[in-house]
C-alpha cells in the first residue's frame, strides 16, 4: 500500500518511534517549569520596526537563530505581528527569587524599548484592528502559515498578529505520569484562572480546526500513555501540512522527521513539546507581570499535585 495513504501504518510506526524518543529522554530526577510570555506592540509595526527592536536588544544579548539570548538564561523571539516573546530556561518550583528577577528583567527591557524606540509592549491578550497588518516575519514557516490561515477560517490572521498569550511548561518526569499530567493540563485549560478570554477564544475557534482547539483526546477515557500518543499522532496526521494544503499523510514527505516538524505547527490548547520533554499549556492571555507571578505559582501548585515521582 502507498505509504502516503496507509494512515493506520503511519500512526502505528510514528507512535512506536515517538514512544522510543520519550523513553530515551525519561525518567528525569527533577521537575522543572518554564514560560513563554508574549507582549503586543501598542501600534501596528512594520518589518523595519522589528529590525530596530532586534538591533537594540543585541546590545544586551547575543543574536542567534532569530532570537536574542541573555546571560541570565532568558531569550526573546518575535511573533508575526511584531509581538515580543520572552522564553525562560527551566526553573525549579521553589526558585521564587529567580522568577522575580525575570519579571524585573522583562519590565526593564520593555522600558528600554519604549525609551529608545517609542514602542510600548502591552500585556494584553488581544488588540483589535490588526488582521491586515504587515507580516513581520518572512520565513517560509510564517509565510506558509499566513497563506493557510487566509483560507482555513475567518480569524487566523488576527491570531497571528493581534493576540498575545502566556504558555506554561511542565517537565514530564516519567512515562507513568504523562497521562494524568496531560489530563490535568486539559482540565486547567478550562478553568477560569487559566482559560482563554472570550475574545481570544472566538479567534482561536475560527482559525484552523485541523491545528487549533482542545486536543480531541482530552475527553476520551484513556488508560495507557501509548493510547494518548496514538490519538495525538492521528490528529497530527490529519492536520493540513503548511505549504502543501493537504493532510500530512498525503504529503510528499511522510518521514518521521518531517512529522516532528509538522507537529510544531499544531497549536492545540495543550501540546507536547519534545524539546525538553514538556507538556505545554497555551491558553493564558498575556497579563500584567505582577498578576503573572501569582498565576505561575498556582500553575506549579496544581501540576505538582499530579505526581511526586520527581
Amino acid at each position: 500500500m502507498n505509504g502516503h495513504f496507509d494512515i493506520a501504518g503511519l500512526a502505528a510506526d510514528f507512535t512506536r518511534r515517538y514512544m522510543a524518543v520519550l523513553k530515551g529522554q525519561l525518567p528525569k530526577t527533577e521537575r522543572t517549569y518554564g514560560f513563554e510570555f508574549e507582549f503586543l506592540p501598542d501600534r501596528i509595526l512594520q518589518i523595519e520596526d522589528v529590525a530596530d527592536v532586534e538591533a537594540l536588544l543585541s546590545r544586551w544579548g547575543k543574536c542567534a537563530n532569530g532570537a536574542v539570548f541573555f546571560e541570565n538564561g532568558l531569550c526573546i523571539a518575535f511573533e508575526p505581528g511584531g509581538q515580543l516573546e520572552y522564553c525562560s530556561p527551566p526553573l525549579v518550583a521553589g526558585d521564587e527569587k529567580r522568577i522575580d528577577s525575570f519579571i524585573s528583567f522583562m519590565e526593564q527591557i520593555n522600558a528600554e524599548i519604549r525609551s529608545h524606540l517609542g514602542i510600548s509592549y502591552l500585556p494584553r491578550g488581544y488588540v483589535p484592528g490588526r488582521r491586515d497588518a504587515p507580516l513581520c516575519l518572512t520565513s517560509e514557516r510564517y509565510v506558509s502559515l499566513h497563506r493557510r490561515l487566509a483560507a482555513s477560517g475567518t480569524r487566523g490572521h488576527e491570531m497571528m498578529k493581534a493576540t498575545a498569550s502566556i504558555h506554561l511548561h511542565v517537565a514530564i518526569c516519567s512515562i507513568e505520569e504523562l497521562l494524568p499530567l496531560f489530563f490535568r493540563l486539559c482540565s486547567l485549560a478550562r478553568e477560569p484562572l487559566f482559560q482563554m478570554s472570550a475574545p481570544r477564544r472566538e479567534i482561536w475557534d475560527n482559525t484552523d480546526p485541523t491545528r487549533c482547539g482542545m486536543p480531541p483526546c482530552c475527553s476520551e477515557p484513556l488508560t495507557e500513555t501509548e493510547e494518548l500518543i496514538d490519538r495525538l499522532i492521528r490528529f497530527g496526521l490529519h492536520a493540513v501540512a503548511l505549504g502543501e494544503e493537504v493532510p500530512f499523510f498525503k504529503t510528499a514527505d511522510t518521514s518521521f522527521e518531517a512529522f516532528l516538524y509538522h507537529m510544531t505547527t499544531i497549536f492545540t490548547d495543550v501540546r507536547f513539546n519534545l524539546k525538553g520533554t514538556t507538556l505545554e499549556l497555551r491558553t493564558l492571555d498575556s497579563m500584567p507581570m505582577d498578576a503573572f507571578r501569582q498565576r505561575w505559582l498556582q500553575f506549579i501548585s496544581k501540576t505538582a499535585q499530579v505526581s511526586e515521582s520527581c
